[in-house]
């Protein structure tokens, strides 16, 4: 009987070891999807999405990440009824708030794209920006902890920040 109960101790404490690891999977596997609507996104307008002001202020990147992904933002910030480049399937979000086709006029949406974790991927990409360096966005999720330290102001990853060490990063 001993025996059984050290196995079923041992297999449970398995399982529970597995689960961030599918989660980590899960989050690398959703910004591969991610990239891939970002892709068309350039593939229709010329470039990614990126600040803009929308009604006199300018929303948080992750909700013009999902705006733009949603077929509800063009780069200058015009909201239209535009292509849906997510698979809603497959991503999970922080509302049930999506654009309708057709609707007239488009509204934005407060919504963004959520990690395994329940966290919103982070996007940055600031081109107008004169001290932004790169030529791509950065994307990422804040991990199983929740915490990040932006980007530089040169637009990269700040991989020695203690609070960057589970992010996980697009490649």
């Amino acid at each position: 009987m001993a025996v059984i109960v050290v196995i079923m101790t041992m297999l449970a404490m398995g399982v529970r070891g597995l689960l961030p690891l599918s989660k980590s999977k899960q989050a690398h596997t959703d910004i591969i999807q991610i990239q891939q609507a970002l892709e068309a996104y350039k593939s229709a307008f010329g470039e990614y999405p990126r600040r803009v002001l929308v009604d006199g202020g300018s929303p948080p990147m992750e909700e013009i990440l999902f705006n733009a992904l949603s077929g509800r933002m063009a780069p200058n910030g015009a909201l239209g009824n535009f292509p849906l480049l997510l698979d809603r399937s497959v991503l999970e979000f922080s509302t049930n708030a999506f654009p309708i086709a057709g609707e007239s006029p488009p509204q934005w949406k407060a919504n963004t794209i959520l990690d395994p974790w329940g966290t919103p991927f982070l996007y940055r990409y600031d081109p107008d920006d004169s001290n932004w360096e790169n030529y791509n966005y950065v994307l990422f999720s804040a991990g199983p902890d929740a915490k990040y330290a932006d980007v530089t102001a040169e637009g990269q990853p700040n991989a020695s920040h203690a609070d960057n060490v589970d992010n996980i990063y697009a490649e």
